[in-house]
């Protein structure tokens, strides 16, 4: 598997993330308790090492429980942790984050005091009782000069999130954010993806198959899709396959992906773990030129705002 490189700290490129397990109520409305160690213990049997959660995720606890018993050793498992920032969710600033930082290493048991990487899930904005972006992101460049988070990043952040928070002792070193091929259109996107070269920011991305996955309107009439079932005919790899392959070997970022299925798990795995991709460049190219006639109109699925509402009302719920 290869690796993209932070402050001379080697990140596997390959995650897998284990929100998207989440069981929901129905309508969608709030996440439930779910035990996901099924499908964690799968990804490990298929090779993956670097795990993504957040500690307002309903199955941290089974990540938690499965590496522990997974036997692997702290040198072996890579954990980027998300914090939430929202008060609406219960942040209740400063002392609250570090505590939270601090309980969510607890959990595991196996982290010897750090996580690898550690983000704010959310640019908090300063509004509805929030912290504001620059006082959030003091909390993570603390710990990171205490040693309890190597890498320090943020997640569903664009440009402006960035520029509010003036100069910093340690910038964000990585995003992780929603990201398919009708958004390389997207000029609030290509912002983003300037402003990460320009800044060395890594780019982390989710969400790759929901241009596949029936989640996003009018899938079944778009130029992309219909280029991704045509080259599927021609190079036997399914859609999802070539979109995630499309995203591993064209992008260059740490690609993150999920799955309930033993046999997907080790098919991706194997998939990204090759040394080259498994098609040439054109098809990728025919990929993204599909994609920008269809634009990035209703072409988002997950969005902050989305899953700040779900787990409002999951903690509503709650109560």
């Amino acid at each position: 598997m290869s690796t993209i490189s932070i402050s001379g700290i080697a990140i596997p490129r390959l995650c897998f993330g284990v929100g998207t397990l989440m069981k929901w109520a129905p309508g969608h409305t709030h996440p439930l308790p779910t035990d996901s160690s099924v499908e964690i213990q799968q990804a490990i049997d298929a090779g993956f090492r670097h795990f993504n959660t957040g500690d307002i995720y309903t199955n941290n606890d089974s990540l938690a429980e499965v590496l522990r018993r997974s036997n692997l050793k702290r040198a072996e498992i890579f954990l980027s942790l998300k914090i939430n920032t929202y008060a609406s969710l219960g942040c209740r600033g400063r002392d609250h984050m570090i505590q939270a930082v601090k309980q969510e290493i607890e959990r595991f048991g196996i982290l010897e005091g750090y996580v690898d990487i550690l983000q704010l899930h959310f640019p908090p904005r300063g509004y509805d009782g929030n912290m504001t972006n620059r006082d959030a992101w003091r909390v993570l460049e603390d710990l990171k000069d205490q040693g309890v988070a190597r890498i320090i990043g943020v997640s569903n952040w664009y440009v402006v999130n960035n520029t509010t928070m003036g100069d910093l002792k340690h910038p964000p070193q990585l995003n992780e954010y929603e990201f398919n091929p009708f958004l390389l259109s997207d000029p609030k996107v290509r912002q983003l993806r300037e402003f990460e070269v320009k800044h060395n920011v890594v780019p982390m991305n989710y969400g790759l198959l929901t241009a596949v996955s029936g989640r996003l309107p009018a899938e079944d009439s778009t130029a992309l899709l219909q280029k991704l079932e045509e080259q599927s005919k021609q190079t036997r790899l399914s859609t999802a396959d070539l979109l995630l392959s499309w995203a591993y070997y064209r992008l260059g970022g740490i690609v993150v992906t999920s799955t309930s299925k033993t046999d997907r798990a080790k098919k991706t795995f194997e998939l990204l773990s090759a040394k080259q991709a498994p098609v040439n460049g054109q098809i990728y190219e025919e990929i993204e030129k599909a994609a920008t006639l269809d634009g990035p109109e209703g072409k988002v699925f997950y969005g902050h705002p989305h899953i700040e509402k779900a787990l409002q009302q999951s903690m509503n719920a709650q109560k």
